[in-house]
């Protein structure tokens, strides 16, 4: 079989011809295909010589079209190009693009994250996106670099990349507000001083989040204090619905899901259904007693069928273990954790990604963990933002509010919450007063 690919410009009369002697053949010889590309007349430069001249000399075939009839059909080819072309710009005209504001772009964080906003994973594989990056004047010359980079790789769904670091710009009509410019919290230095500098920069993000965005913007809070962050930018962001605000938990919930596979020797997504209660950034605690596991081959048996599981607690069996090790292995800060230099973390991008896409498009029944403004779940005071146990839907979230505590537990994320909201009332009146 032959196959020969003819371009040329759309009122060319030499490609006209060309095209017409293609199609002769084709009708000729069945095994015979051409693909042809017609290009406006500005975006082609050569000529068609090359295949007249191997159907003359391999079929012995030539064209006996005259040169007004060739001028004719060249200029029903330019028409048609024409037509052509603006049907392709309404129908991209017609597509809106997500609007995703990343702040905090120059960091290692966001930097791990952007390659996989314009790729179809996260918010499915026909959505394009503009991806607006916003950080310190300072930055950008960094976020230049950026900025290249993610153009040149020339994603399919990506229709514009935008460096700023005017709020403005940058939540403009926002759809979604990726904001991973938290501070972590160091121990060595004061809290409440911690607390405030984050807080400062997040009830700016809220100022720009309700004058800018679009009311039903979905903002995801990453990296240092989150729940307090989160509470912050909501208290800034009146007019965005509290449902809309989260704060990322994935990042120690997939720890914690990592240290028990390790010690069941399972892959760690076969690890479901652990919960991260608290103060995310600040202090959580891991609670796997009612984490299921899949794929476990161990002394007590189970069919090895999809769906099938078994108790993490009873496959452990050691809640010395679970008590003492684990827990104390999940206080350990993530900068313990060293990647490459340079380079962004895995794990930490990741998580943020992975909680992204699934509040986006939705899972199965799976228990995930997710900060979130508190209704009174589970005696929890009001308003604070706590990392509960949650199911996702498409675009949201429905809380799982029927988990069994025991007493020490309950007393545990009790005192958790009653400092957290002293924090956040704390910091609020530290900050300008909210209109």
């Amino acid at each position: 079989m032959a196959k020969y690919v003819i371009a040329g410009k759309a009122n060319c009369p030499f490609y006209a011809k060309t095209e017409l002697l293609a199609d002769e053949i084709s009708l000729k010889l069945p095994d015979f295909k051409v693909h042809k590309i017609v290009k406006q007349p500005e975006d082609w430069e050569g000529g068609c010589d090359d295949f007249l001249e191997m159907a003359r000399g391999y079929y012995g075939i030539t064209s006996v079209k005259m040169s007004d009839e060739l001028l004719n059909i060249a200029k029903e080819n330019l028409q048609t190009k024409i037509e052509i072309d603006a049907e392709e710009e309404e129908r991209k005209a017609a597509i809106t693009p997500l609007r995703i504001c990343v702040s905090g772009a120059s960091n290692a964080l966001a930097y791990g994250v952007l390659g996989h906003l314009a790729q179809g994973e996260v918010f499915g594989i026909d959505q394009e996106v503009s991806i607006y990056l916003l950080d310190k004047a300072e930055s950008q010359k960094v976020l230049e670099g950026t900025a290249m980079e993610i153009q040149d790789c020339a994603w399919p769904l990506l229709r514009d990349v935008v460096q700023t670091s005017d709020p403005a710009i940058a939540f403009k009509d926002a759809s979604v507000a990726l904001l991973l410019d938290g501070i972590p919290v160091e121990e060595g230095v004061d809290k409440k001083e911690q607390l405030l500098a984050n807080a400062k920069i997040f009830k700016a993000h809220g100022e720009a989040l309700d004058q800018y965005a679009k009311k039903d913007v979905k903002v995801f809070i990453g990296g240092g204090p989150s729940s307090v962050n989160a509470y912050v930018a909501s208290k800034f962001a009146p007019s965005i619905p509290k449902k809309n605000i989260c704060a990322l938990a994935r990042l120690l919930e997939n720890r914690s899901k990592g240290l028990l596979a390790k010690k069941l020797n399972v892959n760690t997504a076969g690890i479901k259904d652990v919960i991260l209660w608290g103060n995310i950034g600040v202090l959580t605690t891991a609670d796997p007693r009612n984490a299921r596991v899949h794929g476990f081959d161990g002394a007590i048996w189970g069919p090895h069928i999809p769906g099938f599981t078994q108790h993490v607690p009873e496959m452990v069996h050691d809640d010395k273990w679970l008590t003492g090790e684990f827990l104390e292995t999940l206080k350990k800060p993530l900068s313990s954790v060293k990647s490459p230099r340079g380079t962004p973390s895995l794990s930490g991008s990741f998580a943020v990604l992975s909680q992204l896409r699934d509040l986006w498009q939705g899972t199965s029944s799976e228990i995930y963990s997710l900060g979130v403004s508190s209704e009174g779940w589970y005696d929890l005071p009001q308003e604070i933002f706590f990392s509960l146990p949650v199911k996702f839907g498409q675009g949201s979230w429905k809380i799982v509010d029927n988990i069994s505590l025991d007493d020490s537990l309950k007393a545990q994320l009790l005192a958790i919450a009653e400092e957290l909201k002293n924090d956040c009332e704390e910091i609020l009146n530290k900050l300008s007063p909210v209109s």
